[in-house]
């Protein structure tokens, strides 16, 4: 039986694995010799490690915080830090023209590599953000993509406002259970979001109820979430993710950071995903079915365009995908919100101004303050950080900002070889002052100006100019249903609680997706501690 105890393992697993790693780098440094790379011209910061390169400071630092500060530093949009474990240098890219070349004209020959790929398998299962190649990739997305399109969100709007109404039936409740209803209470915000995403995506696309987030099932998912994410940001999870991006048969070993990660997956195959599956069996017999994710899926199963285990992975990916990086940008806009009351005040005017449940035309078109808090969260707080990518071919990346090296020569392109791994540092790049101005600053303000929040030519492609929901033909296909659920989910607490600050320093860890930890208190795991009172 399926345990979910993620701190189950091999107990001589590590020890075995550190012995090899030991040997391995021995004799790999023994042989190693520097040679001379084509883009020894891009600029690379200082301090970096004999062993870890610079990958252990940028690992220590709050997410993007490194990349940051060296774009800054070295005034530049492109450059190079060494890979820990004598890895080949790895490029670091902000340039916009870089950018949009290998997002839009080349990323199927940019893929996920040895160490991005496993992972994903690991926790969404072999689904459309683990598949590679063109065409493979195509299909995986026709078939789920209608079910996402803007015509099906607006007709599975009512599913979202009940979510957003069940989430603040719940937080009413839990401040009744509390002490005196009206005070002020600290709360973890990010698990109260997680659950009404959860929920929103059970109703929207499976039609399943997750008792907004408090059933034993969506509990139990939740926590195994959380408790992989804790294991995998902890210090310990720093060495797994070396390993196995510098030697490739270490995903096949039984640690605990990979057997937490599987867990997650596991757990929905065996539980949600088979539940679901047995109620709509009906699909497989030729029955008509509908238009939700659940009916597109297992009408592609019967007719045998996915296998089965593709269909419980794919439906891994949607539950998971669907309520965890929607749940994270909406508890970071709540903190931004308790931080500025000026823009929470805003908010719930515009909020209050219309019926206690806006039409779908209304939040879409009208509702102008609460599309800038969704985009400027979104520039700030991206639920996945960074993109990382190794190229399957020679390629040339064009800039828009050319590179002048140490002998004064101009470079207007990067000549790369097959095999270069190339981070795009989402987090970074929407935070650039050249580029935004005051970039490390929440205000919504700036997408209500004429002109728009910055000069286009210094912005990348995507969503709002932005790479929250990536760019190009892998762009994430529920970007039109992220963006409601968002909008509904805190247009309803915004309406009815307010928020304030603990006065916690926060940072963030990269564990599979953004998480906020309190800084001192990292043991704790993931959380966002805000105050809150009812209106």
């Amino acid at each position: 039986m399926f345990s979910y105890n993620v701190l189950d393992g091999s107990s001589n697993s590590l020890l075995k694995c550190a012995t090899a790693l030991a040997l391995t780098v021995v004799a790999f440094a023994l042989r190693f010799q520097r040679k001379r790379t084509n883009i020894a011209f891009v600029p690379i910061p200082d301090g970096s490690s004999w062993i870890w390169g610079h990958e252990k400071t940028i690992f220590d630092k709050s997410t993007g915080t490194a990349y940051t500060e060296w774009f800054s530093t070295l005034n530049a949009y492109v450059i190079r830090v060494k890979g820990a474990l004598f890895k080949p240098d790895i490029l670091i890219v902000a340039d916009p023209a870089a950018i949009s070349h290998i997002m839009r004209k080349q990323i199927y020959q940019y893929e996920h590599n040895g160490i991005v790929r496993p992972r994903i398998a690991r926790l969404l299962g072999k689904s459309l953000g683990w598949v590679e190649g063109e065409s493979e990739h195509k299909r995986m997305r026709q078939l789920v993509a209608s079910s996402l399109s803007q015509e099906a969100v607006k007709k599975g709007y009512q599913d979202l406002l009940d979510a957003a109404e069940n989430s603040r039936a719940a937080i009413e409740e839990h401040l009744h259970k509390s002490g005196s209803y009206t005070d002020f209470k600290t709360i973890d915000i990010t698990k109260w979001t997680l659950q009404a995403t959860l929920d929103a995506i059970g109703r929207f696309g499976f039609g399943h109820d997750f008792d907004s987030g408090r059933s034993e099932e969506a509990t139990n998912i939740l926590k195994v979430w959380r408790d992989m994410a804790k294991v995998v940001m902890s210090p310990h999870g720093f060495l797994p993710v070396m390993l196995m991006r510098r030697f490739g048969f270490i995903n096949n070993l039984p640690l605990k950071a990979l057997q937490a990660q599987a867990n997650v997956r596991l757990m929905i195959h065996e539980g949600v995903a088979r539940e679901m599956v047995a109620r709509n069996t009906k699909l497989t017999s030729g029955a008509a079915s509908g238009n939700d994710l659940l009916s597109r899926l297992m009408v592609a199963q019967r007719d045998g365009a996915i296998s089965q285990d593709e269909l419980m992975d794919h439906i891994s990916m949607f539950i998971m995908t669907g309520s965890e990086t929607t749940g994270q940008a909406l508890g970071a806009a709540i903190w931004e919100l308790g931080r500025n009351l000026e823009a929470q005040k805003r908010l719930r005017e515009e909020v209050q101004s219309y019926s206690n449940e806006p039409t779908f035309d209304e939040m879409m078109t009208k509702m102008t303050y609460i599309d800038a808090v969704c985009r400027e969260t979104l520039r700030m707080h991206p639920p996945a950080p960074y993109m990382e990518r190794d190229t399957t071919k020679d390629d040339v990346l064009p800039l828009r900002y050319p590179i002048m090296d140490k002998d004064g020569k101009v470079h207007t392109h990067i000549f790369i070889k097959a095999g270069q791994t190339v981070i795009i540092p989402i987090h970074s790049v929407q935070r650039m002052d050249p580029v935004w101005g005051d970039g490390a600053a929440f205000r919504p303000e700036r997408w209500l100006t004429a002109g728009g929040p910055a000069p286009v030519e210094q912005l990348t492609g995507g969503w709002s100019n932005m790479l929250a929901f990536s760019d190009g033909p892998r762009s994430c296909v529920g970007v039109r249903l992220a963006l409601v659920e968002f909008k509904v989910i805190l247009a309803m607490l915004v309406r009815n609680f307010q928020f304030g600050s603990t006065g916690d320093k926060m940072s963030n860890k990269f564990a599979s997706s953004m998480q906020a930890v309190v800084v001192g208190r990292e043991i704790e795991g993931p959380q966002l501690p805000v105050t809150i009172a009812p209106l």
